[in-house]
């Protein structure tokens, strides 16, 4: 990354079915490859680039979004059987991507710019046409939006520490512990410092080098160690989603949390929570935020209920 800056995207891709079709809501490998697929047609050596094994992904994407019309208990049951819903011409979808690399962005937007409702979408069997590219918050919307432009620099200067940070986790999110004897171990709960450590990882990898930790000689082991000490889980409201797949399915929380600042507040680790924090919108939080999973924001307030549906009513 070159950008001294080093910009941050988060915007919501409007889709629409070019014909009728289906489409499995818990298919995060079938969102990636969609993606992937949507980048090769106007850069394929960058697409190259992304598809490569074992890394770090400098983009996020969400599940498909748009099943408005069933209910959140519906959507539950749908997603948990792993069922096939039928998408039709006339319908609106949409599918949110977070890029933390501006030559990413750039190579996208601009040739869906330069040719528009070119790019073909398919995700399962279905194929879609993008109408609309969202990189700006409605006007009238007073809620912290989904879609967001900022950078690594203007993140850094917010240092002030917060009594108090409200997390919304609004795909399943999970923690990889490691590769054990029977498996890989998954953490299920947001502890103050899987979160940030998470958090402060992808800020390691894709923030610019002077904006890094590594210059104030810290660490994420030290951002999760002190995390650990000094802030404690105030309130929660989670519930665990299961994700099937043709391969391996996988389970993770969804909810809201709250954590509160228990320790001195000047820190040096402190100092880095408001940065860290606001990152979660781009950055995502735990395992496979390339595949859906790990969509989460943290907001000023607590989060009564979530904005999302309703911020893609207002875009459409």
């Amino acid at each position: 990354m070159t950008d001294e800056r080093g910009e941050l995207f988060s915007m919501l891709l409007r889709l629409h079915p070019k014909e009728s079709g289906v489409v499995s809501l818990s298919s995060g490998p079938h969102i990636q490859a969609a993606f992937l697929d949507m980048v090769r047609q106007g850069d394929p050596s960058l697409a190259d680039c992304l598809h490569r094994p074992n890394q770090r992904r400098p983009y996020t994407l969400s599940l498909l979004q748009g099943f408005n019309h069933l209910t959140p208990t519906e959507l539950a049951s749908v997603t948990n059987k792993n069922q096939l819903i039928e998408v039709k011409p006339g319908q609106v979808y949409w599918l949110r991507i977070t890029m933390l690399d501006a030559t990413i962005f750039s190579s996208f937007a601009h040739y869906l710019i330069a040719n528009p409702r070119s790019l073909n979408v398919r995700i399962g069997s279905a194929h879609f046409e993008i109408s609309r590219l969202i990189t700006t918050q409605h006007e009238h919307s007073t809620d912290q939006s989904w879609v967001a432009y900022s950078s690594f620099s203007e993140l850094y200067i917010l240092q002030a520490v917060s009594k108090q940070y409200h997390f919304e986790f609004a795909s399943p999110t999970a923690f990889s512990m490691g590769q054990k004897s029977w498996g890989k171990l998954l953490k299920l709960f947001p502890e103050p410092a899987d979160v940030f450590a998470s958090l402060a990882t992808q800020w390691e990898l894709f923030a610019p080098t002077h904006l890094r930790l590594s210059t104030h000689n810290l660490t994420p082991q030290a951002i999760a160690a002190w995390c650990t000490d000094n802030i404690v889980v105030t309130n929660y409201d989670l519930t665990t989603r299961y994700l099937p797949s043709q391969k391996f399915g996988q389970t993770g929380f969804m909810g809201t949390v709250t954590y509160e600042v228990k320790g001195h507040r000047e820190a040096a680790e402190a100092h880095w929570l408001t940065p860290l924090a606001r990152f979660a919108l781009f950055s995502g939080v735990g395992y496979k935020t390339a595949m859906g999973m790990g969509q989460v924001r943290c907001t000023t307030k607590p989060i009564i209920s979530s904005s999302f549906e309703e911020e893609q009513e207002q875009n459409l």
